[in-house]
């Protein structure tokens, strides 16, 4: 047999195999080959749906925060804003309370000054120059004791300026009013209410009845306090503590939870 008659032989026997081969093994292969690339396909698609979990469940967490945060600034800020209200209300009070005991004081002072300067003027022109001296250094003394207060007065309108326009952001209109008034009643409440020639006037004819000097100045004393009067202050200073007393009460009922019936 010669090499062509065995090369034909060869591949006659070789082809059967072959098909075999293609028959039962290829397709196993190739199915296999096909899971292998489907897994890697499916894996892909999975890593890219968890990344993107991953970035949503991101930005829903920093939304979260952002709203956990924008609560506590907004709890923080109502917290300030009602601490600074109490403050606001005390510091309203006292000053409203100082400032009508410094009016009085004041007053008294400034009343005292002038009269003394008027008796010791009376005292250099009858000769009398004791009671010259005594009146006149009470004069000063009365008269540097009024300057302070005074000075103490504007530093209190001022303070009591910026409360006012504190009030008129956090507090009602009938609380600024009030609070206006008040701050308009004490400059009139602080003048002089007697000019000096009507104080020597006064003394001048309490003392031509015959009477003491002790009792000439109560007298003429009794009468500028007729002039002064703190009465409108003091009315207007309890309606205004009263006003705050019902605005606080009112914005603690608005703030306390339902009871339950």
């Amino acid at each position: 047999m010669d090499i062509s008659q065995i090369a034909d032989v060869t591949l006659l026997v070789s082809i059967p195999a072959i098909l075999l081969l293609i028959k039962f093994y290829l397709p196993g292969y190739i199915k296999e080959k096909g899971k292998n690339l489907a897994t890697k396909e499916d894996i892909a698609e999975i890593t890219n749906k968890i990344e993107q979990v991953k970035v949503e469940y991101a930005k829903q967490l920093e939304l979260y925060k952002s709203d956990i945060w924008q609560t506590q600034q907004r709890y923080l800020q109502m917290q300030e804003e009602a601490k600074l209200k109490v403050e606001v209300f005390k510091k309203a009070v006292v000053d409203v309370a100082k400032i009508t005991d410094l009016i009085s004081i004041y007053q008294l002072h400034a009343s005292n000054s002038e009269m003394n300067a008027a008796i010791a003027e009376m005292a250099f022109e009858k000769g009398n120059q004791e009671l010259q001296k005594v009146s006149w250094d009470m004069h000063l003394e009365h008269k540097g004791k009024a300057a302070t207060l005074y000075s103490n007065f504007r530093e209190f309108i001022v303070e009591l300026g910026g409360t006012f326009a504190v009030f008129s952001i956090y507090f009602e209109p009938t609380l600024n009013d009030s609070l206006y008034r008040i701050i308009m009643m004490t400059h009139g409440a602080v003048e002089l209410k007697m000019p000096p020639a009507e104080f020597r006037k006064r003394l001048e004819d309490e003392c031509s009845k015959g009477l003491d000097l002790n009792a000439i100045r109560e007298n003429v004393g009794r009468h500028y306090d007729t002039l002064y009067n703190v009465t409108s202050i003091t009315a207007e200073a309890n309606r205004f503590f009263q006003l705050m007393k019902d605005h606080i009460k009112l914005e603690s009922n608005e703030k306390s939870p339902p009871s339950r019936s």
